[in-house]
């Protein structure tokens, strides 16, 4: 009877164990987003220094897209082999050095090698953490998957809003290769704790993060259509990623082209700034939502009444409609992280999570390229737009195949 209670007491989940792990979870998602969205708002003096074109200034925007789309499917076929637990800290170590690299070498070449680095980086950690996630909290994947995508979110918003201020007052107003120095360093101790204190790899020796005292079986979808794939999510995935930095993309242009340039700040502001209340306020409803097609119909339906508003209102509810884009595409991407490890079996989480990164960033890549083609033959600017509408409704017609629910037997 003793031995019992012993044994039943050693695999019940210790508290400051799950809070610890889901800590380093938003770590890690803070710190793949600081060094790519420091970048934006030093574009002005690098390109300066660098001499670069607005060609050459746009691939490096956009080059940690087409680089992470490129390579998330063969790294989720290395995850299998190599654990989740390894990738991530590989991801971190390259992110690490790639950050920290670009300000040793201020030249253009050394700058696009070292950002290709870095998201080959970004892209080895996010896509293995579904399937640690998966493994680690099969009972709350909604919870802990809204939880790293706080840290995503809030990794951006640091990026983005305090690399300016940073350089002012500790780095000097034109220092930004500095600034890379000091995004690199965050990682690098956030690479640190991740190797000290992760859970092991093997799902039989996590036991307190697992709150099951049997073996963890294979995740069982109600039914799963046969539409409802790896690349169908990944439409899904990169129909909000589409949406967001095609809007991101587009705002500043536009409203040059119709004569309200004053709005230009505070609507990017709205937009962003929408998304860390947002995915705050869908993190408390997390494992309620997900795995349901409602969530996605909502916000579907959303960022078409957005765009629809965008077009057809005043200019000066522009903000209003950047707001909802950005609050709308934030949930879509949270709940579609947590599909695979819903979906599928633990051992094809990091494979499907590959091809869904696979397909929704070369899919958001193509996006604003596709605008502003559009744009050029038309002499249209609002039709620089289209494709995020068109990207609307993939979120809409994918949403409505989705199951309602799934559940994990464990």
């Amino acid at each position: 009877m003793n031995h019992v209670r012993e044994r039943d007491i050693v695999k019940k989940p210790r508290f400051w164990r799950v809070g610890l792990t889901l800590t380093l979870l938003i770590l890690v998602g803070i710190n793949l987003r600081t060094g790519l969205l420091g970048v934006p708002p030093i574009l002005p003096l690098l390109s300066h220094d660098l001499h670069l074109s607005h060609t050459e200034t746009g691939l490096l925007t956009s080059l940690p897209t087409l680089i992470m789309g490129i390579v998330s499917l063969p790294i989720g076929i290395m995850i299998g082999r190599l654990g989740g637990r390894f990738m991530v800290a590989s991801g971190l170590l390259l992110v690490a050095i790639g950050t920290a690299l670009r300000a040793l070498w201020p030249a253009a070449l050394p700058l696009y090698i070292f950002t290709a680095l870095l998201s080959l980086g970004s892209a080895c950690s996010q896509t293995a953490i579904p399937a640690l996630i998966r493994q680690w909290f099969a009972t709350r994947i909604g919870l802990a998957t809204a939880l790293y995508t706080d840290g995503v979110v809030v990794g951006e918003t640091l990026g983005a809003g305090l690399t300016i201020p940073v350089m002012q007052i500790w780095l000097g107003s034109n220092a930004w290769a500095s600034s890379f120095v000091f995004w690199s360093i965050p990682v690098a101790i956030t690479f640190m704790l991740w190797l000290w204190l992760a859970p092991a790899n093997a799902v039989e020796r996590t036991g307190e993060i697992s709150s099951s005292v049997k073996k963890p079986s294979p995740a069982v979808p109600v039914h799963r259509p046969p539409l409802v794939n790896a690349w169908s999510l990944g439409l899904l995935l990169g129909g909000a990623q589409l949406i967001y930095f095609g809007t991101n993309a587009w705002i500043a242009p536009y409203n040059q082209a119709v004569h309200a340039s004053s709005l230009t700040w505070v609507s990017l502001g709205a937009l962003n700034a929408a998304q860390l209340p947002s995915v705050l306020a869908i993190t408390l409803f997390a494992d309620r939502l997900a795995g349901r097609r409602m969530p996605f119909l909502i916000c579907g339906a959303l960022c078409l009444l957005a765009l629809a508003g965008w077009i057809w209102t005043p200019i000066s509810l522009e903000p209003l409609w950047a707001a909802l884009l950005g609050g709308a595409t934030i949930i879509i991407y949270t709940l579609t992280m947590a599909l695979p490890a819903l979906l599928v079996q633990q051992e094809r989480v990091a494979l499907w999570t590959g091809r869904m990164l696979t397909v929704g960033y070369l899919f958001s890549f193509l996006g604003p390229f596709i605008g502003g083609w559009l744009w050029d033959i038309t002499y249209v600017p609002i039709i620089a737009f289209l494709p995020l509408a068109l990207a609307a409704g993939i979120i809409l017609t994918f949403g409505l195949l989705l199951p309602i629910r799934m559940s994990v037997d464990i």
